[in-house]
């Protein structure tokens, strides 16, 4: 198959085009009809890939069947209309000769073969999920199959625009016991695939832009095609494409994706449309939320969302892959962009005025105006007046103050902390931080109970990823100081900066051995990212990993002797240990979902890091040996990141944006105590404790 020279957004995936990932997703489908099943469906959201998935199915059985091609869009899909589509697909294929012209079958005949050159299969596009439901459903699947059995030369895909519901759900019960196969989003590593193969090669990712992206995208292929594109088109002579990148890019994805994104949002009931913009509404939770959240979040709206109404348009949201049901009446918002867009393009007070639909949905007939009457304009009026009076009076009791606000500086927003609580503060914590999304990262110290934050670099470069040598006189970090990121160290004032890698390549991740003599760090410089070691000046580097996968992350084991680091070696990423000599490596998770950023216990008993498997990043513990793994964290509303051990290993260290922002939070090992260190508008990340 020839590769796209450029990220395809303008049309569907054709077989000159590259095809990532659904590769057995397109193996079922293809034996399915090859073993002569007569109605197949193919579920899909919009945007997911479906029609370019068709096409690569028709090149899988063009050299065995006949395939035609049929689609809905613009008609109506009850049976009639579907079937008529198929006929008129099916009009330029005769019938064998001598045939009985109902059947399509010779009189005493047995059915033909599938692999006869006269055997057709229909790829039937746009079918809308809600066709299959209840009576409906069942109605559809009899005519369709009954017309089958009729031609027993001819098969049914339909391309079935939504997801399956859960458990069967709303679908018919005949409809419920089709074959089918689900197009999901792209995982990480397809994600990554489709980022590095397509398009402009001169663009290298990282991997915590792969990651972004796939976070913004949820793996749909048109999306993570459109942010490629826009990285292809702003960064022609080729560049290290960073997370901050993909952050500045966003906005423009947001608008060159904004007819796909308003498409999905006119394919919504305005019941749903009013569950989406009540939802987005609700402080803190990054689109994950309750049933309960939005019905509580409607009344003080002065909305009275019915449950009925609320339950059916949760579950049109689920079924047109908008929304994702976790458990227990939690649901998931799948696709970060669109909600990003309908946050910003269709908020509730913007709807609510617009259109006396939505308050009609919401219960909400009387908006604050329409209730609006001149006593309760002059009882909050007398209100507002004694607070005024009472405010002045009080005011005028106390000495002249200073006239006018100063805007605050990066290092005063950066300073800003929650008071300090009584008790004398564990060790000193290094971080990365700066105030806005358009700064350069810096290396910030602060106390361990989050108290008196000192930037340690001012230098307008970004400067990342902290680590404390284990006698605390010292602080590693990369910097792109020098035009490429580097390993540099500095004392633990912020003094006497030291470039301890010089090489043209990025290097990453470093990480301190416990008796302080060895860095290890990842390093691109042999084309792929693998693991390095080097004396702590900075000589004898020498390489620890050789697979032309990615290796990132490293974290030493107490006794300096083995490494933890996460890998994509074995298709996504995972977990693995190594010894110091590059030997006895072993892997650590065997999960779908993405494992990485790894550190290990100061007793060497655990292992802590990030995952995805429940849905959204979350901090994790597994035994050294793999024998247990525990959710810490347990935060559904948020996406947790970077867990660093406290040298007694009682707590635990990550960042989250659990309360809106980037912050840095301190867990107890048994997930009690939760505190946010770093309460602020700023972004603070990858935190490293040092007692």
């Amino acid at each position: 198959m020839s590769q796209a020279r450029s990220f395809v957004i303008e049309r569907p995936l054709d077989e000159g085009d590259l095809f990532v990932g659904r590769f057995s997703e397109l193996l079922s489908a293809a034996q399915q009809v090859k073993r002569g099943k007569t109605l197949l469906f193919v579920f899909g959201a919009r945007r997911s890939g479906v029609t370019s998935f068709l096409n690569h199915l028709q090149t899988e059985l063009v050299s065995r069947v006949r395939v035609l091609r049929a689609e809905t869009t613009g008609h109506s899909a009850d049976p009639d209309a579907v079937l008529a589509l198929v006929s008129a697909a099916i009009e330029q294929v005769k019938p064998p000769a001598g045939s009985n012209p109902d059947t399509g079958t010779a009189p005493g005949q047995r059915e033909q073969a599938v692999e006869t050159p006269q055997h057709c299969v229909v790829l039937l596009d746009g079918l809308p999920v809600t066709a299959l439901f209840g009576d409906k459903g069942d109605q559809w699947v009899s005519a369709i199959l009954s017309y089958l059995k009729a031609r027993p030369w001819l098969q049914l895909v339909a391309a079935v625009r939504g997801c399956r519901p859960r458990d069967g759900g709303p679908l018919s019960p005949r409809a419920a016991n089709v074959p089918a196969v689900e197009l999901v989003g792209l995982t990480l590593e397809e994600t990554e695939q489709l980022l590095t193969s397509g398009g402009n090669h001169s663009l290298r990712f990282e991997f915590d832009a792969m990651r972004r992206i796939w976070q913004f995208t949820s793996g749909s292929p048109y999306f993570v095609q459109l942010f490629g594109r826009v990285l292809e088109e702003s960064h022609r002579g080729g560049v290290r494409v960073s997370a901050h990148v993909v952050e500045e890019a966003l906005p423009v994805v947001l608008e060159r994706g904004g007819a796909a994104l308003e498409a999905m949002w006119a394919d919504c009931s305005l019941a749903a449309q009013a569950i989406l913009a009540v939802s987005n509404e609700l402080p803190g939770r990054h689109g994950t939320f309750s049933r309960n959240d939005v019905l509580n979040a409607a009344r003080q709206h002065s909305a009275s969302l019915k449950e009925d109404v609320a339950d059916r348009a949760l579950s049109e949201l689920e079924t047109e892959g908008i929304l994702e049901r976790l458990g227990r009446g939690t649901y998931r918002h799948t696709l970060e962009l669109f909600r990003l867009w309908a946050t910003k393009n269709r908020p509730l007070e913007q709807l609510l005025g617009r259109s006396r639909d939505y308050r009609r949905v919401l219960g909400a007939g009387s908006s604050v105006l329409s209730r609006f009457t001149w006593p309760m304009a002059l009882g909050w009026g007398g209100l507002i007046a004694a607070l005024l009076l009472f405010v002045w009076l009080w005011n005028a009791r106390q000495p002249a103050a200073i006239v006018g606000r100063q805007t605050p500086s990066a290092t005063s927003l950066l300073a800003t902390r929650p008071p300090v609580l009584p008790g004398t503060a564990q060790g000193w914590i290094t971080y990365m931080a700066k105030p806005n999304p358009d700064a350069p990262w810096d290396v910030w110290l602060m106390r361990g109970d989050g108290s008196d934050p000192k930037r340690l670099t001012d230098d307008g470069a970004n400067n990342q990823t902290p680590c404390w040598s284990p006698d605390g006189r010292l602080i590693a970090f990369v910097s792109d100081r020098d035009g490429n990121k580097e390993i540099y160290v500095i004392k633990a004032d912020g003094t006497t900066p030291l470039n301890l890698t010089h090489h043209p390549a990025e290097d990453w991740t470093p990480a301190w051995s416990p008796d302080g003599s060895t860095i290890a760090f990842s390093s691109y410089r042999d084309g792929n990212w693998e693991l390095y070691l080097m004396d702590a000046n900075g000589a004898n580097p020498r390489r620890l990993t050789h697979n032309p996968a990615a290796d990132y992350a490293p974290s030493w084991s107490p006794d300096g002797e083995r490494l933890v680091f996460q890998s994509n070696r074995d298709g996504n990423w995972e977990l693995y240990v190594i010894g110091k000599d590059g030997k006895g490596l072993q892997r650590l998770t065997e999960d779908e979902a993405t494992d990485s950023a790894p550190a290990w216990s100061p007793d060497g008993k655990w292992i802590a890091f990030e995952s995805y498997r429940d849905g959204n990043m979350e901090i994790y513990l597994i035994a050294a040996d793999g024998s247990e793994v525990r959710n810490l964290t347990q935060d559904q509303y948020a996406n947790d990141h970077g867990p660093a051990w406290a040298r007694a290993g009682t707590r635990i260290l990550y960042y989250s944006n659990r309360d809106g922002g980037w912050d840095i939070y301190s867990i107890k090992v048994d997930g009690t105590d939760r505190e946010n260190l770093t309460l602020n508008p700023a972004l603070e990340q990858r935190p490293n404790w040092h007692e």
